[in-house]
């Protein structure tokens, strides 16, 4: 099992000090899309209790709401909030908010969106004290069933479902973080014939980020060539960047540090890799009267 004291970061933006040290941020934001929670249960729990993150986004949870292990997670310190959808393949593949007890305790406030051809529970948003957070699974388009161009289609069907709920928000001139697996590669040439990487694919994560968003890794690491958290193979090197954390103006003032933890995802043998970031202040909290 990975711990916080056999770290060995293999991002080299990925500080062991800061994610080991006693000194806990304002507020800990993270994100993974895990690959089956109870599959990967006890490397969530070890994950939790060395990094102890405020605030995660879970994806691809696979599990349905009454087998998702909520005692666990509340014995380690987290209320779940869970959307799946019982009965569809993977139980709609499903997406999760785990927030630590010591912060306000979160209240739903909105599941799924209006895609009625799309049978996943791939959005799920909550409010925690003044943090609106938001954990999000984009559609890929299965281009293996439906061919590329349908697939294509079908996901930017689902993305402008995403542009167009975030577009009608009041959240965006507050304190708004969404974070999850986007599916889309944004660094590097476009390729045309690579579902996810292509000129549309990323238009269409532009135009999300274009409402008010900001991408908190790269926000804090320019450099294209940093934060990869994602491959195929788990044995082998990530080879793409698909999760992220983003978030509003206010949100990405506070930034104070964000890393990909690799070692992790090697521990679970998962295709991706947790993401984190450290915020300044606790904007939970009335974040009007001390961000700047």
């Amino acid at each position: 099992m990975v711990g916080p004291n056999s770290l060995t970061c293999t991002d080299a933006d990925c500080d062991a000090n800061v994610l080991n040290s006693d000194k806990i941020p304002a507020i800990r934001i993270a994100t993974w899309c895990i690959g089956g929670i109870n599959a990967k249960r006890c490397y969530l729990l070890d994950w939790l209790d060395s990094r102890k993150p405020d605030v995660v986004a879970l994806q691809k949870t696979f599990a349905a709401t009454q087998s998702f292990p909520k005692n666990k997670l509340f014995q380690a310190g987290y209320h779940s909030v869970v959307h799946a959808k019982k009965g569809e393949f993977m139980n709609g593949w499903g997406v999760a908010v785990l927030v630590r007890k010591t912060l306000p305790k979160p209240c739903v406030l909105k599941t799924g969106l209006p895609c009625a051809w799309d049978p996943g529970a791939r959005f799920v948003t909550v409010a925690v004290g003044d943090l609106k957070f938001s954990s999000v699974y984009a559609l890929y388009g299965n281009p293996k069933k439906h061919g590329f161009q349908k697939a294509l289609e079908r996901k930017l069907k689902w993305m402008k479902q995403l542009q167009e709920h975030v577009g009608k928000q009041s959240y965006l001139s507050g304190a708004w973080i969404l974070a999850g697996d986007f599916n889309v590669i944004s660094d590097g040439p476009p390729v045309q014939n690579q579902l996810g990487n292509t000129t549309q694919d990323r238009r269409a994560l532009d135009t999300v980020l274009g409402l008010g968003l900001v991408d908190l890794y790269r926000h804090r690491h320019p450099d294209p060539t940093t934060g990869f958290n994602f491959g195929f193979d788990p044995e082998k090197s990530v080879t793409s960047r698909l999760h992220r954390i983003l978030g509003t103006n206010v949100v990405a003032d506070q930034l104070r540090y964000a890393c990909v933890e690799l070692e992790y995802r090697k521990a679970a043998r998962s295709p991706s890799a947790p993401v984190i970031v450290d915020l300044r202040i606790d904007l939970t909290r009335d974040f009007r009267s001390t961000a700047h």
